[in-house]
Formats: C-alpha cells, structure tokens, sequence
C-alpha cells in the first residue's frame, strides 16, 4: 500500500518533468550568424552578428561594436523573443532584444520595428576583422608599457 502512494506523486512529477518545455543547450544557435536587411536603404550599410559569446554591431561606415554576451533569456510569445544581456563599454547593463520567425528559412524581427525584416546573410560584406584592427588603432593602449612585458 505505501509503495502505491509513492507511485501516484512519482508519476506526477516524472510526468511535468518531461512535458516540460526544454531550452536548447547553445540557446544561441537558432539566431547565431549574420544578419542584414532589405527593407530600408538607411540600413543598407548596417548589420549584425551573433555567436555563442560575442554579439557584433556594424552601426554604418566604420562604426561598429563587440559585446560580449552575458545571458540570454527565450521568452515564449507568439514568436519566440531572445533578450541577449550584455555589457557596454562603461559597464552599463543592456538587452538586444529580438523576435524569431521560422518564415523564409528564419527571419529576425526588432520589437519597435516589426516591419522590418532581417535575414541570415553569411555572405555579407562585414569586414570585423578590418574594423577590429582599426578600432585597435585608434584606441589608446591602456596601462603602461614595462620592458620585458
């Protein structure tokens, strides 16, 4: 008999554990690559990339970011929205957030601007490495230089 009462709340729990909803182990990877838009030409030098650690912003021209990625929080809406926290460059705490529709192959959308449509474009144009070498030289080395070091 007691064995039959431990069996109902065993049955119970097993059960929500397995009807519940799993996120992916790399939450990331359903959004990961890089993304661009047609929609409007203003954006039309504008762009952005998103991996498992850094998420990059090409702002136009030769302005751009790198964020490392600090959490990320998958909140089930009509799409699927991905709030990425990060750090910006003096500490402050931000969220890039995101709509995910499966529609043409996966389609990104901004929550003020729905009308807008970004794609996964691996073939862009963004040159990050280019850009990383010059914001490294126009940023002043911090600390002091030692000899040896």
């Amino acid at each position: 008999m007691k064995r039959a009462q431990w069996c109902v709340p065993l049955g119970a729990l097993l059960l929500i554990c397995a009807c519940e909803p799993r996120l992916p182990e790399r939450p990331l990877a359903t959004i990961a690559g890089r993304w661009t838009t047609a929609d409007d030409p203003r954006y039309a030098d504008r762009a952005f990339e998103i991996t498992d650690e850094f998420l990059y912003l090409l702002q136009g021209g030769d302005t751009f970011a790198v964020h490392k990625i600090r959490d990320v929080e998958i909140i089930d809406d009509d799409l699927p929205r991905y709030m990425i926290e990060y750090r910006g460059d003096e500490g402050d705490l931000f969220s890039f957030s995101v709509y995910l529709s499966q529609e043409e192959g996966g389609t990104l959308f901004f929550p003020n601007q729905m009308n807008m449509r970004w794609h996964r474009d691996p073939d862009a144009s963004v040159p990050w490495g280019v850009l990383t070498d010059l914001h490294r030289i126009k940023q002043p080395r911090r600390g002091r230089w030692r000899w040896g070091s």
